[in-house]
């Protein structure tokens, strides 16, 4: 197990923190201001002679620090980092891009979406589309771009076939995914979700928590569960209108208190997806069964 021209295990001894995933990629969780209860942000990096950052994540000086010297002691060995490669637009995911591009000077790859919505914040110097080749490995195995909409709007996984897959904030491994109908949609993250499925990966890396290693079984759960939870928020609706937030006692009871200003995002987009299936009613931020 080498990177570059030194074994990897001896690369990564001064970083306890790093999780050595497989050969050709490292699992760096770092402190993000994300939503709770994940405190950290995984900072992947992917590859052997040529290198790709995923999801420069950390605004914090001292988590940056750690994460350069990772960098610098695998540049060391005789790879190349050769880009940063965005998930998606969200604070958690950004803070270090600029930093480290200046630093070492490498391009930023992201969707078209993204780039779009980071405009006057992040310069994003390549376009990735769906299905775009990424990073090539030494041992022939290509990492390829997945458009995953729904969680946000100009989401990408990386995959490998065969392998598995870098699945940004597509899914978690701790705590659960927002969808926010301001900028995202329950029937594309639904969409996005079995298209991944139907990839069949062996494991999932996600942004938060530690790596899934049943991969399909997540992914049928995650696909179950938002089907289930709409069957509830249905459920909850009647002929009568009702504010959003008044379905959310019916529709998230079992979901605690506290995180109920989340739930309230995820429930407004089941009910514009029922309405967009004709069997729910809007008015302003009413709703009624149709």
């Amino acid at each position: 197990m080498t990177i570059g021209d030194r074994p990897l295990r001896r690369v990564v001894a001064p970083f306890p923190e790093v999780e050595v995933v497989a050969p050709w990629l490292l699992r760096m969780p770092l402190r993000t201001p994300t939503l709770p209860p994940a405190t950290t942000t995984n900072h992947y990096v992917l590859g052997d002679e040529e290198l790709l950052l995923i999801d420069p994540a950390t605004p914090h000086r001292t988590a940056q620090t750690r994460l350069v010297a990772l960098l610098e002691a695998m540049i060391a060995t005789g790879s190349r980092l050769v880009g940063l490669f965005l998930t998606h637009h969200h604070n958690d995911h950004i803070g270090a891009v600029t930093a480290l591009a200046d630093r070492f000077e490498v391009p930023v790859l992201a969707h078209a979406e993204t780039a779009r919505l980071l405009r006057g914040q992040i310069a994003v110097d390549r376009l990735v589309e769906d299905e775009d080749d990424v990073l090539t490995c030494r041992d022939g195995r290509t990492w390829r771009a997945l458009f995953t909409p729904g969680h946000a709007p100009g989401h990408l996984v990386l995959y490998d076939m065969g392998s598995g897959m870098i699945a940004g904030d597509m899914v978690a491994g701790e705590g659960t995914i927002v969808v926010d109908p301001d900028e995202g949609s329950m029937a594309d993250y639904l969409a996005s979700l079995a298209r991944m499925r139907a990839l069949d990966p062996a494991w999932l890396a996600p942004a938060h928590g530690q790596v899934i290693h049943d991969a399909d079984a997540l992914l049928a759960h995650y696909i179950a569960h938002r089907q289930q939870r709409e069957q509830r928020v249905m459920h909850a609706l009647t002929a009568d209108w009702q504010a959003d937030d008044a379905l959310l006692p019916s529709a998230y009871g079992d979901v605690a208190r506290l995180l109920w200003p989340f739930a309230l995002r995820s429930l407004r987009a089941h009910l514009i997806h029922l309405a967009e299936q004709g069997l729910a009613q809007r008015q302003g931020d009413r709703w009624r069964l149709m």
